[in-house]
């Protein structure tokens, strides 16, 4: 890929993910002013169900495709046929759980709401494979616009739902919407005839890579959602929500970024010629994503604290805020190891990622049940960070990088590195602006911690500083060009 198509592929990625993302935040803004934490908790148990049955569809068939290629017919509608019928047997398996999920936290509606996640299921099966699809074929545009027009339909649905009163359906009918809408779109754009048939030479290598894809998504489902579970079960739904709220708010640029980034990345790493190539790519966009996302996730902390939640959401969702800064340290290094996924996928080797999330669930569940006992869920928000932040980087890296022969300290080292020069710029601010009244730190942390954070990259990580420096002087050429020829 060269680098023009590289960067128009990132512009349409990103854009799409910003979009998308940006309105999620819409949404979520509107319906947190309107609805209470109890009723975020109880949506956010319904979604632990259905991030379970969702695992074996998502990423699974459609990765394949991109890693297969589209031209033997065989494969194609083999990958196209078991994601469907994965997804029929898991819908109605779903179905059939209700309502002992319902009765177990205590939440009756449940049984109504998985029965339409059920539906959503098979629409999602059907969402995998025609984005597999597009993304092979890098048609990142109708990705990008596909998904931007099914969230405008779902914060629409969702927020005049919420309007009318339907409390946590409006979550439940903005989701259907959603998936409907990018089923069909998706299925333009892609314009791939599938049948409904099974290859016998072809079943072996796609049930393969997606049971490998599923073992991962096993392991990672454990390890993102045990905590929810833990919530809903030890503290009740209001904790629930606020410990959900609380996620989404520190989540959306790990989403925002991770979504560009991903759907790039894996293309990107499986049509380079040789290993030292993919080293080298991965290795770069290492660098680039710690050094430019720690003073983001840095930021956040000093700029979304107690008063702007307050404000913004109603002084109901405060209790929230002690849990930001942990979930934080989180959302950073998950963003950072998604790019070892992002290769082992592209390199047809999804079971790497599989044996290290089984191997630290275990390690997350006791870290979570002993957080909830002994601190709620600020408890629980520091085993993340302890459990699925520090010890899980270290861990992924290793097993990664022994699996590809590929040096494991080049790639923890601008991964830290950039974590504690944030780290550093955020101590000093807020160590200056206690001598100043609220009303000027508000702005003046932000401002103090962008200069420290400079200043110390350039001091303790010079090539990166020059690198984006150069950067910068050469987009500011391009802009003074453009101005020119006006």
């Amino acid at each position: 890929m060269n680098r023009i198509s590289l960067l128009k592929s990132g512009f349409w990625t990103t854009y799409g993910a910003i979009a998308t993302r940006l309105l999620a935040l819409v949404s979520n803004l509107l319906l947190a002013r309107l609805l209470s934490p109890s009723a975020f908790g109880v949506i956010a148990v319904a979604y632990i169900f259905w991030g379970f049955v969702n695992l074996f569809t998502q990423d699974s068939a459609g990765s394949y495709i991109v890693f297969k290629g589209l031209e033997d017919k065989r494969y194609l509608n083999t990958s196209y046929t078991i994601s469907l019928g994965i997804g029929l047997v898991l819908a109605i398996a779903l179905v059939a759980i209700s309502p002992l999920a319902a009765k177990f936290f205590g939440v009756p509606n449940l049984v109504g709401i998985l029965a339409v996640f059920a539906f959503n299921l098979l629409l999602s099966c059907a969402n995998s494979v025609y984005r597999g699809v597009l993304t092979r074929r890098m048609q990142y545009r109708e990705l990008a616009n596909s998904d931007l027009i099914a969230s405008m339909v779902r914060v629409f649905s969702t927020a005049g739902c919420a309007f009318l009163g339907l409390s946590y359906w409006s979550f439940v009918v903005g989701d259907t919407a959603f998936w409907l809408t990018s089923c069909i779109l998706l299925r333009h754009h892609a314009k791939q005839d599938f049948r409904l048939e099974i290859y016998p030479e072809a079943r072996k290598e796609v049930m393969a890579y997606c049971l490998g894809s599923t073992g991962s998504s096993l392991g990672y489902y454990v390890n993102a959602n045990c905590d929810n579970f833990v919530i809903g079960r030890m503290l009740g739904s209001t904790s629930l929500g606020f410990y959900n709220f609380a996620y989404q708010l520190t989540m959306a640029l790990t989403t925002i970024l991770g979504q560009a980034i991903g759907q790039i990345g894996m293309s990107a790493f499986a049509q380079l010629p040789d290993d030292k190539q993919q080293e080298n790519a991965l290795l770069r966009v290492v660098e680039q994503i710690a050094f430019l996302s720690a003073p983001l996730y840095a930021l956040f902390f000093l700029i979304i604290d107690q008063r702007v939640i307050s404000l913004v959401f109603g002084v109901k969702w405060v209790p929230a805020c002690a849990v930001i800064p942990w979930l934080l340290i989180f959302a950073y290094f998950r963003l950072i190891n998604n790019q070892m996924g992002c290769m082992l996928s592209a390199k047809g080797r999804p079971g790497v990622n599989a044996r290290v999330n089984l191997y630290i669930a275990p390690l997350a569940v006791v870290g979570f049940l002993i957080g909830a006992w002994q601190g709620g869920i600020v408890g629980v928000s520091i085993a993340v960070a302890v459990v699925l932040g520090f010890l899980w980087t270290v861990y992924w890296w290793w097993v990664g990088c022994r699996e590809l022969r590929w040096p494991l300290i080049q790639f923890l080292i601008p991964s830290f590195k950039a974590a504690l020069i944030a780290l550093i710029g955020i101590l000093i601010s807020l160590a200056i602006s206690t001598s100043v009244s609220t009303s000027v730190s508000i702005i003046l942390e932000p401002v103090l911690f962008i200069g420290i954070y400079l200043v110390c990259v350039r001091i303790l990580a010079a090539k990166q500083f020059f690198d984006y420096l150069f950067l910068v002087k050469k987009l500011s050429h391009r802009v003074a060009q453009i101005r020119k020829s006006k």
